[in-house]
């Protein structure tokens, strides 16, 4: 249970550590990329996330939405914010996590929020387990905020990785990959222990043992945790069948903390959801027929 029980700790007590950090933080208010953010700034430091450059954020995933999953009631917004590439200022990407109490007491023009939205936000770059992560406060003088600039933004591409690439610590705290919303292809998932290997927890299912699962592709293995003890998508696969197939996966990376690995942590990809990788016949079939649709085609023409 230990990492249920740090994850509870440290989420109830990250507001009182951004309450008890204004003091010490800086007067640095300048916009920036998510990439300033995380290489310059210390923990609990005022950021400004808009790129700096007029393109504000787009929402790429959401892990987690005020909703009542399985008779547990999720608290909180986890957005997955990725920088506007189109300027070439900044590639990166933020978790704005914030609960629905705090949202509706800092400044904010929206209490909702979709894949697609463009926003921008002021708030305390706060890491969790390598995530990169902005939290925010109710303290009047930090003066937090969360803006939806726009919808129906165009999404930024979703980065894919290789399992051999993701296990690595050094990767999974690299900009490139820490806090997207991204895809690892081609997988099966393995694992867990009892009724978990064949049916993903419920949040009053979940311990720490039954969280955790293998991941392989023809490159390696790997940690997948479920994070249904947080994240609203993961407790939406509760009570659903673990796929025995290969699957192409979507989440996002941390690193667990752990003295015994390389590097000092464990990296796990955190699943929100998972598509079937179609049969090698299925794809034939489907090849073939569009072939014979363009032969039929040239023939009439």
């Amino acid at each position: 249970m230990e990492k249920v029980n740090s994850f509870a700790k440290k989420r109830v007590l990250l507001a009182g550590a951004v309450v008890a950090a204004a003091a010490l933080v800086g007067t640095r208010v300048l916009a920036d990329d998510s990439t300033d953010i995380e290489s310059f700034y210390t923990n609990n430091e005022v950021a400004v996330y808009d790129n700096a450059s007029g393109n504000e954020p787009i929402i790429t995933g959401i892990p987690s939405q005020p909703s009542v999953v399985g008779g547990h009631t999720y608290t909180g917004w986890s957005l997955l914010a990725q920088d506007s590439t189109s300027s070439g200022d900044g590639l990166g990407s933020l978790d704005l996590f914030v609960s629905q109490f705090t949202l509706t007491n800092i400044t904010h023009n929206a209490t909702s929020f979709a894949v697609g939205d463009a926003v921008n936000a002021t708030g305390q770059w706060s890491p969790f387990h390598s995530e990169p992560e902005m939290a925010f406060s109710t303290v009047a003088s930090l003066s937090n905020s969360i803006t939806k600039v726009s919808s129906g933004n165009a999404v930024p591409y979703t980065p894919a990785f290789t399992v051999s690439t993701l296990n690595n610590p050094a990767i999974s705290n690299n900009l490139a990959v820490a806090g997207f919303y991204e895809e690892v292809k081609n997988v099966t998932i393995s694992g867990s222990t009892g009724s978990f290997q064949s049916t993903f927890p419920t949040f009053a299912q979940a311990n720490t043992v039954s969280e955790s699962y293998t991941i392989t592709d023809n490159t390696g293995s790997m940690t997948m945790f479920d994070f249904v003890t947080s994240d609203s998508t993961a407790g939406l696969l509760g009570g659903t069948a673990v796929p025995t197939g290969p699957v192409n996966l979507f989440g996002f990376m941390t690193v667990f903390p752990s003295a015994g690995a390389p590097g000092g942590g464990l990296p796990e990809f955190n699943i929100m959801s998972f598509q079937a990788v179609p049969e090698p016949s299925t794809v034939m079939l489907v090849g073939g027929s569009l072939l014979g649709l363009w032969a039929i085609r040239r023939r009439r023409s």
